[in-house]
């Protein structure tokens, strides 16, 4: 380890009034000169007489990172209940925060209302700013991906301020920023858990908060650590990436992958067969497998009171495709299982699953129309005035044209000719060629009569790689054209901005899974092209994604689900900032992240790989008789959502540490995708 610098509070007993000396942090060790200083901690204030600071020590660990470890003493005769507040203050003038996988620089995106399967939910508020009622907003650290962090930053400077996961007194804690008429920021950690001026406790519902406090009996002391570090950023809005790095080193995250590379690819391919149902003539997969229950509570569409009395009987609860759709890309993925089990047909000679694999590409090939479009769940097709009631979605689309071309590819690769798959992606690729807006780009959804539904989002970025495996499959130059012109305006606008939106289609709000097409096609445009910013962008894509992932595991209690199941939250990541829960999302980046690595020479990518897929293989369903919720789930079911904090649509109790009993189909393919990716270049995750 580097030579530390230590600066202790040595002047006082521990009856004494504290000194007046105030530790300021530099860029490279603690300086004595505030004009030199990036922050300062702010001094203690007791909220008890009785209360003492013991000692108060801080030390340089080196690259920028310190650590605070405070003492409290109860000098009194009776027990104590009392919160810990430490606060750290900016020195320098930042210009834009984040509090990792909760707040990206205030959540200010207003796309409209939000309307999700059909079903007007309105708008939906989720917590903006800093302050709620001219309260701060305080967020429980199992809301952050490091926890309790705030991070400001301008052009040249960052900072962060997180707890330590040394010990459980440390890390039970929750997290604040607040803004000074000055402008400047105050980082604040409140020890234990405080939820305040609301819980944010479902989609769109805030409910009342929620305080723990430290109770310390007389004598007694409370020790507690947390990390103060200096966050250059790599880009500007991007401190996120030395954040990770401390985050790496100080925190250490650790999580073995549970299942080898051909278990989970066995389980995922027995998952997305049982989704098969033929429907209207035409073998289709389902988007899930859930409860009856599933569609009130995920609309947010009954009382709590009244999901507790449905649960106890067995009508709801009973786990089967009710009222299935079929949905090309985003949670459904027809298109991406249907290749995956094209490849495993291949791998097999098992010509039948062959033939479902490409009547899958020819249910909704048939139904596109002339103009390019088509809805994005075949089901939809069948439904009352559909040409003027169903918009379709970019994410959709994007997804649905480039795995198209995946497919003509792989076929071909076997000798068979499928043009019209080709001829699919570019009508879909050619209509939104012609409907660009130099104001909202690509646009969001759209009605099949060719006119513009919504247009905010950066969902729009779901078209790049489609536009990018078009052009290497044709040759035409207007379709990479048309890739680089997105990549330049939806980064310009957006990722070089540190959001990406609305991509999550039923989370119309800052969201991770947007960002994901920006890595990914970056990736490609860079291979095309050879022009470096595209690495450059892939990185960005990738760290913003990242930054929406959990560096640690949080404390549960025996009874959650997380404890039961052995289930943990390092490597997760969280859905948006509507949706404060943790999903598999990462499954599908490993095989980007170690194509970057190895671009870039960074092995932090690689490293946080490994972390995302390994917790994206948890909970799976391996063999009969393994009940999760007493319930014998289908052999591969994984669930979508994981609520690691306050938060959840699926219970009639607010707590953290469970989980929900919806088994979608998405997380099995982005598995597979990966798999198949990673064994082509000879690399196994386990």
């Amino acid at each position: 380890m580097k030579k530390a610098i230590t600066f202790l509070f040595l002047a006082f007993s521990a009856f004494a009034p504290l000194a007046a000396q105030t530790v300021y942090f530099g860029p490279k060790g603690l300086v004595g000169d505030p004009s030199s200083a990036l922050a300062e901690l702010l001094p203690y204030a007791a909220p008890d007489a009785a209360l003492k600071l013991a000692d108060e020590t801080v030390l340089y660990l080196g690259g920028g990172a310190y650590s605070v470890t405070r003492i409290l003493v109860n000098k009194g005769t009776d027990t104590l209940r009392f919160n810990d507040v430490l606060k750290v203050r900016d020195l320098f003038d930042a210009t834009h925060y984040t509090i990792p996988c909760v707040n990206y620089n205030g959540n200010d995106f207003d796309g409209g209302a939000t309307i999700a399967d059909g079903v007007k939910l309105g708008k939906v508020k989720v917590p903006t700013g800093l302050s709620c009622e001219g309260s701060p907003w305080v967020f429980s650290y199992q809301r952050t991906g490091v926890p309790s962090c705030t991070l400001t930053e301008n052009a040249s400077t960052g900072l962060a301020l997180f707890a330590a996961n040394d010990s459980e007194a440390s890390l039970v804690s929750s997290c604040s920023l607040e803004q000074e008429p000055d402008g400047r920021f105050v980082h604040v950690i409140v020890r234990p858990v405080v939820e305040a001026p609301y819980c944010y406790e479902s989609k769109g519902v805030f409910g009342p908060r929620t305080e723990d406090r430290i109770t310390l009996a007389p004598g007694k002391s409370f020790i507690a650590t947390s990390y103060v570090c200096v966050c250059p950023p790599k880009w500007e809005n991007y401190a996120v990436v030395p954040l990770m790095e401390h985050a790496l080193r100080l925190l250490d995250p650790q999580l073995d992958i549970c299942l080898d590379d051909d278990t989970v690819w066995s389980l995922a391919q027995t998952y997305i067969r049982s989704l098969f149902c033929l429907y209207e003539g035409q073998w289709l997969m389902a988007t899930n497998r859930k409860q009856r229950l599933f569609h009130a509570q995920h609309k947010v569409l009954i009382s709590r009171e009244e999901m507790a009395e449905r649960q106890k009987w067995e009508y709801w609860t009973d786990i089967a495709t009710f009222n299935p759709s079929f949905e090309i890309g985003w949670a459904g993925q027809n298109f991406l299982n249907a290749r995956m089990l094209a490849v495993q047909a291949f791998a097999t000679g098992d010509e039948g699953l062959l033939e479902k694999a490409e009547g899958v590409f020819a249910a909704f090939i048939s139904s596109q129309q002339k103009n390019g479009l088509l809805h994005t769940r075949y089901d939809q097709n069948f439904e009352k005035d559909h040409l003027k009631t169903i918009p379709a979605d970019v994410c959709n689309l994007g997804w649905g044209a480039a795995e198209a071309v995946r497919m003509y590819n792989l076929l071909k690769e076997h000798g068979i000719e499928k043009p019209e798959y080709v001829a699919f992606a570019r009508k879909v690729c050619d209509f939104f060629l012609s409907k660009w807006n130099d104001a909202d780009g690509f646009g969001k959804t759209w009605w099949m009569n060719g006119k513009p539904a919504q247009t905010s989002g950066t969902i729009g970025g779901f078209l790049i790689p489609a536009l990018n495996e078009l052009y290497l499959v044709t040759g035409e130059a207007k379709y990479l054209a048309a890739a680089e012109k997105a990549s330049d305006f939806y980064f310009t606008r957006d990722v070089d901005r540190f959001i990406c939106t609305a991509g999550a289609i039923d989370c119309n709000c800052i969201d991770k899974e947007t960002s994901y097409p920006f890595l990914q096609g970056s990736l490609q445009l860079y291979a095309i092209t050879g022009d470096k910013k595209y690495l450059e962008r892939a990185e960005k894509a990738a760290a913003y994604f990242s930054s929406w992932m959990f560096f640690f595991d949080p404390v549960y209690g025996p009874e959650t689900d997380f404890a039961q199941y052995g289930w943990h939250v390092t490597g997760g990541t969280a859905v948006s900032a509507e949706h404060q829960c943790i999903d598999a999302w990462g499954g599908i980046m490993p095989a980007d992240l170690y194509e970057l690595a190895a671009l870039t020479g960074n092995p932090m990518w690689e490293r946080i790989a490994r972390l995302m897929w390994a917790n994206a293989v948890q909970g799976i369903t391996t063999r009969v008789g393994e009940f999760f919720h007493g319930m014998q789930r289908p052999i591969g079911a994984q669930n979508e959502g994981f609520f690691q904090a306050r938060f959840t649509k699926y219970r009639p109790v607010i707590e953290a540490g469970y989980w929900n009993d919806i088994f979608v189909s998405w997380p099995n393919s982005y598995r597979l995708w990966t798999l198949d990716r990673l064994h082509q270049k000879g690399i196994r995750l386990r």
